[in-house]
């Protein structure tokens, strides 16, 4: 019997190391922030075209100049994705009528198998309103890109599914440069909130 998921395991992983973060001034956390913020400006990741749930084309650097909330997931993630979703759709729900400059991007991790086609259907299971919660796909050397700039890793199972994978959320300013990144908790809607609102 699997005591611990995979990704729920990544998740202890990445708690342990921000648990580490706050105790040292120097950690493997605080470098993995960094390595993401220099990897974001050598690979000009907010250039990246990517699909939205509407079939429509966009990149980070040409949404509308709002701080953003981006994270990975992947359809058919069982694991860490669902509560990914979720914790969003409750975020997005608190922003929607706030009148707070806060756009989010839900990218697929699995893009061979998240088509356009399935991230819209996925976005439909949240009710999500593209002009505020963008479900991206996008071909895989782009997504792929992508999450090698924030640092994302996934590993497929035997069935090829990303269950393993890192998972976080970025907090992106106007100016696509990385702000904060946040571990998913129940508290994400006001940690998310919070680092929009932090100078």
């Amino acid at each position: 019997m699997r005591i611990l998921s995979r990704c729920a395991f990544v998740l202890l992983v990445v708690a342990a190391a921000a648990a580490i973060d706050a105790a040292s001034p120097v950690s493997s956390a605080a470098a993995s922030r960094e390595a993401s913020a220099t990897a974001m400006r050598g690979a000009r990741p907010a250039a990246l075209q990517l699909t939205d749930q509407r079939g429509t084309a966009f990149s980070l650097a040409g949404l509308p100049a709002r701080y953003l909330a981006l994270t990975f997931v992947a359809s058919r993630c069982s694991d860490a994705c669902p509560m990914a979703n979720a914790l969003f759709a409750k975020l997005a729900a608190r922003v929607a009528g706030s009148g707070r400059s806060l756009e989010l991007v839900t990218v697929t991790l699995d893009p061979t198998f998240d088509t356009p086609f399935v991230m819209s259907r996925l976005s439909r299971e949240f009710g999500a309103d593209p002009s505020l919660w963008r479900f991206a796909s996008g071909t895989p050397a782009n997504v792929h890109a992508l999450m090698r700039a924030f640092g994302v890793v996934a590993r497929p199972d035997e069935h090829g599914v990303p269950d393993a994978h890192s998972t976080a959320v970025y907090i992106l300013d106007r100016q696509r440069g990385l702000k904060r990144m946040l571990l998913l908790s129940s508290q994400l809607t006001d940690d998310v909130l919070a680092a929009v609102s932090a100078p």
